[in-house]
């Protein structure tokens, strides 16, 4: 999530690349990394496993800054994608501020990019983040090959509703990687800007909350109880007052007339 230093006045957020083995997410990071016009990046990191990476690196683009001034940092992560690296893709998706999604547009990959969505979905609940609240870019890499699905048909499986934006891209080319980054960047900051929170409550939080309602609805019933009998007692010992005053004076009156 957000992490905010005051004292340097800075903003970190965080953003995976998510998708599918091979699919090109290392490919845009390294893209990323040696285009001389981003500068202030901190150095690579790479853990490299058999059968894939999983790379690291942040940058301060020197033109972001929040609406109170704040400079922004920008942390990029890869995931594995393979999909027994699953705990790892958890793991690195946790905290996350923005998601890009890497689509591999060959045919015969269909269903592993979809396997890799609601993979992607499945572990942003797991960490309690909310799907429907953080922001996604979609990516339709690898457009310079042959055999590739149309546009309209990665529309069709992955954005049927339109609620993402999306770039063509050849990331091995260069093309399309900053647009996709820019977009997502910009989506993290709108949402910093209005204090959208992509986090989700926990059950017990949310039962915790309710008790507390209760309790103090509970609490303002007994008060107003209480201040109906101590009103009722009020009027009560108004009313005795009034009998002993009547009760001395028919007492007067009686020792009157006998003297």
């Amino acid at each position: 999530m957000v992490f905010i230093n005051e004292s340097i006045k800075e903003i970190t957020l965080k953003l995976v690349y998510y998708g599918p083995g091979l699919s090109g997410k290392t490919t845009n990071l390294e893209k990323i990394y040696d285009n001389p016009k981003l500068g202030g990046k901190g150095k690579m990191i790479t853990m490299a496993t058999e059968a894939d990476r999983t790379i690291f690196f942040d940058f301060l683009p020197m033109e972001l800054t929040t609406q109170r001034g704040h400079k922004i940092r920008i942390q990029l992560y890869t995931v594995p994608g393979q999909v027994f690296y699953d705990a790892t893709r958890r793991l690195v998706l946790r905290g996350a501020d923005g998601v890009i999604f890497v689509v591999d547009s060959q045919r015969a990959l269909k269903e592993a990019n979809l396997e890799s969505f609601q993979n992607l979905k499945d572990n942003l609940l797991i960490n309690k983040i909310d799907p429907e609240k953080i922001p996604i870019v979609l990516q339709y890499n690898k457009r310079d090959l042959d055999d590739l699905l149309p546009i309209e048909d990665l529309e069709k499986s992955f954005n049927k509703e339109k609620k993402y934006p999306y770039f063509e891209a050849s990331a091995i080319k260069g093309e399309g990687v900053l647009k996709t980054l820019q977009k997502a960047i910009h989506l993290m900051i709108e949402n910093l800007n209005n204090r959208v929170d992509i986090g989700i409550k926990e059950k017990k939080e949310e039962e915790k909350e309710e008790g507390s309602e209760e309790l103090l609805t509970l609490l303002k019933m007994l008060y107003n109880s209480n201040q109906n009998t101590i009103l009722l007692l009020s009027s009560l010992l108004e009313d005795l007052k009034k009998q002993e005053e009547f009760l001395l004076s028919y007492l007067q009156k009686t020792k009157d007339k006998i003297q």
